[in-house]
């Protein structure tokens, strides 16, 4: 599956990130995966089966903690308790009319990922809204979620490296450079 693939590249692109900058975070091992009745519940309480690419991820993992900027993916208990339902409605600005369900949030509220249940696709797919820091983004689907956090990470990582490296101290002269100073 597509998006399995894509979160075994988030996973090594947030090591690398860590190995720069270590308060970047470690990427967490996920938890395994949601009981089909719990999965159920979720549906039961959407009103509507998950898109599969997020079934499919529960099933494996029962969501994802520390995903991307203090972001997790929520697993199936918060789901099914429509647990930041209220969040998303404060701090996305939407017509009243855009039913939106999160399934990933931060510890502040500044970062929430969510289904459009209004725009869904003939595959089950749902149209996702991206919001961090009071920007907004739409994406067609998990797949391309994944995909935009996979480039967020990557142009972090390009970001930081330049960055990195220039408070990093200055190498210690060899022996040689020290017996080349001597000798002149």
């Amino acid at each position: 599956m597509r998006w399995q693939l894509l979160l075994n590249d988030i996973r090594a692109q947030k090591l690398a990130l860590a190995r720069i900058d270590p308060r970047a975070g470690m990427p967490v091992l996920p938890p395994a995966g949601a009981a089909a009745r719990a999965i159920e519940a979720v549906e039961r309480r959407l009103g509507r089966p998950l898109p599969p690419s997020y079934r499919a991820l529960l099933a494996q993992h029962d969501g994802l903690p520390g995903f991307y900027q203090g972001a997790g993916l929520l697993g199936a208990r918060p789901l099914a308790h429509g647990t930041y339902l209220e969040l998303a409605r404060i701090c996305i600005d939407t017509d009243r009319d855009v039913r939106l369900v999160p399934f990933g949030v931060d510890g502040t509220g500044d970062t929430i990922f969510a289904w459009d249940l209004n725009r869904p696709r003939a595959d089950g797919e749902l149209e996702i809204v991206v919001w961090m820091n009071e920007i907004g983004e739409r994406v067609a689907d998990f797949p391309s979620f994944l995909e935009l956090t996979l480039e967020m990470l990557t142009a972090e990582i390009a970001e930081r490296r330049p960055r990195v490296r220039a408070t990093m101290r200055p190498r210690m002269p060899t022996v040689d450079t020290l017996l080349g100073f001597v000798a002149a």
